[in-house]
């Protein structure tokens, strides 16, 4: 479904004023209704009507209220179809637009339909990965509340219901604080939407709070990363695998996007893509040694430019390739369950997975002496605070060689 605003411009009148339609656009159908409003072309800025001058006063904020509520309404009309399992028509539609009467939804019905059509509305501006998440909070709700033997609604979602939730996920499932933090952000959001159509009307769920920390960065130090990738493997998977891996440690790409790409990506000096995660668009990042000898290695060949594997069998297959290198070394990760700090130590081919290949770029490329500047670029970080994280890490392996030097 999409709704848009347009301006009739076949019916002008002598002052200028156009009238405004509003559109609607699903399955395959398109609705055209006036909304009894008119503007001027100049004051027009393709979805609402911009303020007037000294000299013309064009009653803009009026009118865009009046378009913000047909526009609502138009989303309720829809809400209230897939609720009521009624298949969307024409003829159905205009019943319920032209009707005076105001479309209801009932809480005691909908929590998850209307989360279902929070995320169905996202869609067309979020990130694939953006939508996954909020399906498996969505789901990991619906989980909780089945397993409690209750029903939410939204009348029920205050501080009692956040201390259930929170104990739930930390005794019972035991899951890490940072994805407890995760589950309230994306609930949070959800009602923020919810309470702006209306279909909420407690606000206890502003005063969620949960905290995350930070985690540890699993990285390949740049002598293991050799040693990964001069390995002789035992096979042609485990070797594709490597050098999959190895890929991603040397051009900073996460592992959805190296399985996106093709040869028309690729140039001499350069890797040039959209990054999945971002939306960032023609993003080129500059060939090293390493990459070029990788991808020399397949041109020519079926797997031109890379081989390609689901990502379940690579986390499996990497971890075979990081022992064959001999990464064995005891390393200790840490994490939160509620307030207690958990710890598990493990050789550390065990904790290598498709992640910690972007995260040995980064590392390694601070550690080599990049500027700051040029990673975020290269590695299309958007925020400050992700890169700090890395700073955190290098500086205390330079603290950590300064000791052995020193002591």
């Amino acid at each position: 479904m999409k709704i848009t605003f347009e301006l009739r411009k076949e019916k002008v009148t002598q002052d200028g004023l156009i009238p405004i339609q509003i559109v609607v656009r699903a399955e395959g159908i398109r609705i055209r209704k006036n909304t009894g409003f008119s503007t001027k072309e100049v004051f027009w800025n393709g979805s609402r009507v911009k303020p007037g001058n000294k000299r013309e006063d064009n009653n803009y904020q009026v009118i865009n209220d009046e378009l913000q509520k047909l526009e609502g309404r138009v989303s309720d009309i829809f809400l209230f179809l897939r609720i009521n399992k009624l298949e969307f028509s024409k003829k159905l539609f205009l019943e319920k637009y032209e009707s005076k009467e105001e479309i209801t939804v009932s809480p005691e019905l909908d929590f998850f339909k209307c989360f279902d059509d929070y995320i169905d509305k996202g869609k067309p501006i979020k990130t694939y990965n953006t939508i996954k998440g909020q399906v498996t909070v969505r789901n990991y709700i619906e989980i909780f509340a089945r397993e409690k033997g209750f029903k939410i609604t939204f009348d029920i979602i205050d501080e009692d219901f956040f201390d259930l939730l929170r104990d739930y996920s930390y005794k019972t499932k035991e899951i890490k604080q940072n994805y407890f933090c995760k589950i309230i952000k994306v609930l949070k959001s959800f009602l923020n939407w919810a309470t702006d159509k209306g279909y909420n009307t407690t606000r206890d769920f502003e005063k969620f709070k949960a905290s995350d920390h930070d985690i540890d960065i699993i990285y390949l130090s740049f002598e293991e990363l050799m040693k990964l990738y001069k390995k002789d493997m035992k096979s042609d998977k485990l070797s594709q695998v490597r050098d999959f891996y190895c890929m991603g440690c040397f051009t900073g790409l996460r592992f959805s996007d190296l399985s996106k790409l093709h040869l028309a990506n690729i140039s001499d000096d350069h890797i040039v893509i959209s990054i999945q995660k971002t939306k960032t668009q023609n993003h080129a990042i500059k060939l090293n040694k390493y990459a070029k000898e990788i991808l020399n290695k397949y041109k020519g060949t079926i797997y031109e430019p890379l081989p390609v594997i689901s990502s379940q069998k690579f986390n499996e297959y990497i971890k075979d390739c990081c022992e064959l290198a001999e990464i064995n070394q005891s390393f200790t990760i840490h994490w939160f369950v509620g307030n207690q700090k958990k710890s598990l130590t493990q050789p550390k081919h065990r904790f290598i997975t498709s992640h910690t290949a972007r995260k040995t770029f980064i590392t390694n490329s601070l550690l080599l002496g990049m500027e700051p500047k040029a990673i975020k670029k290269i590695a299309n970080i958007k925020k400050d605070a992700v890169l700090d994280k890395y700073m955190k890490v290098t500086e205390a392996f330079t603290d950590e060689q300064m000791d052995k030097a020193w002591g």
